[in-house]
């Protein structure tokens, strides 16, 4: 009687396990595609700081707000409008003084502003840079290069990393003498959640490029302040296809 009691419940727990398989309850493969470029790049991205520090707020906001006066006017004689200039506030904050002041205070005021510039023409860019790189009060360099038509150069590559998916994905099903049959799911990612031990894997293929490769110039310590020949792009698919 005991075992025709529990007889239902394990034939019951044996069905839902069933349904709960992640798995296709079809034959099939998953492959990866991926596809990169290098390109010359055709705008460009300064970001920088400045800041000002006096004994009061009201003298700390008056420096800082001459020092972005001749930023302004250095930008605008490179050619570079005001729509392609970001500046905000970074900071106002108390510092206390190592040592006092002539007035015998010792405390100051520091105010800060970070700038992002949108360079367009690049050959401004050496000579910008280097007047940038000159001035003080100015420090936090980054650059970093862009394309202006970088969507439709990810959206040709991802066309192609699509199609190096699928050719991986004929190549490996013939291997085993079936044929590759529609895509069932796709992903930008690997497909982690389908079971990994009943699949192929694909190798770990590069990050898409989300803006452009940046070069952050204080670490460099590069005094070469050309544009790069080329960047990086790169996309990367992977994709579930049904065996015939």
């Amino acid at each position: 009687m005991m075992a025709r009691r529990w007889l239902p419940l394990m034939l019951l727990c044996a069905g839902m396990a069933v349904q709960a398989s992640p798995l296709p309850d079809y034959p099939f493969v998953s492959t990866g595609g991926k596809a990169q470029a290098w390109m010359p790049p055709d705008v460009g991205e300064l970001q920088f700081d400045v800041g000002a520090q006096q004994a009061s707020a009201q003298q700390a906001a008056a420096a800082l707000q001459a020092q972005c006066g001749s930023i302004s006017a250095l930008l605008a004689s490179h050619g570079i409008g005001e729509a392609d200039v970001e500046g905000y506030e970074l900071a106002k904050k108390a510092v206390e003084l190592t040592n006092p002041a002539a007035d015998g205070a010792t405390q100051a005021w520091s105010l800060g502003r970070h700038f992002r510039v949108q360079v367009r023409d690049l050959s401004q860019w050496p000579a910008l840079l280097t007047e940038v790189m000159a001035l003080d009060h100015v420090d936090g360099i980054s650059v970093q290069f862009d394309r202006s038509d970088r969507e439709r150069v990810n959206a040709q590559l991802l066309a192609e990393a699509a199609k190096d998916a699928r050719s991986n994905g004929v190549l490996l099903a013939e291997s085993f003498g079936r044929k590759l049959g529609p895509a069932v799911a796709i992903a930008r990612a690997p497909l982690d959640k389908v079971g990994t031990p009943f699949m192929a894997q694909p190798e770990a293929a590069p990050a898409t490029v989300p803006r452009s490769s940046g070069t952050q110039l204080a670490a460099a310590g590069a005094m070469d302040y050309t544009v790069p020949m080329s960047i990086p792009f790169a996309q990367s698919v992977t994709a579930v296809f049904r065996l015939k």
